[in-house]
């Protein structure tokens, strides 16, 4: 296997292995966690939140790191080695999926953060952890949309770097 093929599919399994902790972790907090603090007396919930929080923090900021990177490179990849076989609204789906991941990522960012704008979107955390799954969801699906995509007939062609000879466009 070239080794261009192994940094993506290392590229793929690192962002698909960060957004499953990131939204995972989300549904976790939301289904399992604030219901389960919810029966501590207030000092020890808020104690407990703090502690998880400053946690939970280092996994969102890494996971939205490992995001950006790899979604910036899996994009852009895909783009180089199959330009000219894409449909017209691949990169329109891609710009709404990266406005959706920026939202995500500032709510995401905010909840665990310290900040006085942090504590107020605490305050309503059940609302911001399902708007965040909400656009989470929405962003798995233009994914699957974009992961699928294939020319109007045939296989999947090769990408442009695997091609040889008078096959190649240069």
């Amino acid at each position: 296997m070239p080794v261009v093929d192994v940094v993506n599919l290392v590229s793929r399994w690192l962002h698909i292995m960060a957004a499953a902790t990131a939204v995972g972790g989300t549904i976790f907090a939301l289904l399992v966690v604030l219901p389960a603090a919810g029966v501590l007396a207030p000092e020890a919930r808020e104690a407990f939140h703090v502690a998880a929080r400053r946690r939970w923090s280092k996994i969102v900021m890494g996971a939205i790191a490992v995001l950006l990177i790899s979604g910036l490179y899996n994009y852009f990849t895909i783009k180089h080695n199959y330009r000219e076989l894409l449909p017209r609204w691949y990169e329109a789906a891609f710009g709404i999926k990266f406005l959706l991941a920026f939202a995500v990522f500032t709510i995401a960012s905010l909840l665990v953060g310290r900040t006085s704008l942090a504590q107020r979107l605490r305050s309503n955390i059940r609302f911001w952890l399902s708007a965040n799954l909400l656009m989470a969801a929405l962003i798995i699906a233009i994914s699957g949309l974009m992961r699928t995509t294939h020319p109007a007939a045939g296989p999947v062609p090769k990408p442009v770097w695997a091609k040889t000879g008078a096959e190649t466009d240069n």
